[in-house]
């Protein structure tokens, strides 16, 4: 068995190891995953994410989302422990923050996480029970755990589903389903 550490660095290789253009084609494929999920069509708020090169990106979904009247809402990191949902306008009016990840412009407009109704979480990997990689911080674990299951759905391309169960700790959250680029993947 692998240590969770180990597991970490291997996705976030592998994900380092994707082809800039295979991500940009993949990107109109998620989109119309997600675009189609009931959960997403009946959502009047959403919480997404401005993606990393490389990563699932949803920008796509996000002016699909904006077009379709829904309200849309990514992740802010304020400190070393809290991350916030704020209100995401446009594309066009973010600014680079901490590790030249994109973020809203100042001032925020926020949301409780309770009343968002699809959060779409990124992770550096996941595995077919719903186990999710992310990024070792353990910001989205301590987001989600004020929500129930049936709002949140993990996001990542085909290539970051493993086979292998992810090392699970006990404030870990499971994914109730994962959606890639080539469909979803329900967990029982």
């Amino acid at each position: 068995m692998k240590t969770k550490e180990a597991v970490r660095q291997a996705c976030k290789s592998q994900r380092a190891a994707l082809s800039i253009e295979d991500c940009e084609s993949w990107a109109a494929m998620l989109c119309d995953e997600i675009v189609h999920l009931p959960q997403y069509e009946q959502a009047q708020s959403i919480m997404a994410y401005l993606a990393m090169p490389k990563e699932a990106n949803l920008d796509d979904v996000i002016e699909h989302a904006l077009q379709s009247g829904k309200r849309v809402y990514v992740p802010v990191c304020v400190d070393k422990t809290t991350m916030i949902a704020v209100r995401l306008h446009n594309l066009d009016d973010v600014v680079r923050g901490v590790l030249n990840i994109r973020v809203p412009k100042e001032p925020y407009e926020i949301i409780d996480p309770t009343d968002i109704d699809l959060v779409l979480v990124p992770g550096a990997g996941f595995d077919r029970y719903g186990g999710r990689m992310g990024m070792g911080n353990g910001y989205y674990d301590r987001f989600l755990k004020k929500l129930s299951p049936t709002y949140y759905i993990g996001v990542a391309w085909n290539a970051q589903i493993l086979d292998e169960p992810i090392p699970m700790e006990r404030y870990d959250q499971r994914m109730p389903a994962i959606v890639t680029e080539q469909g979803v993947i329900h967990v029982n």
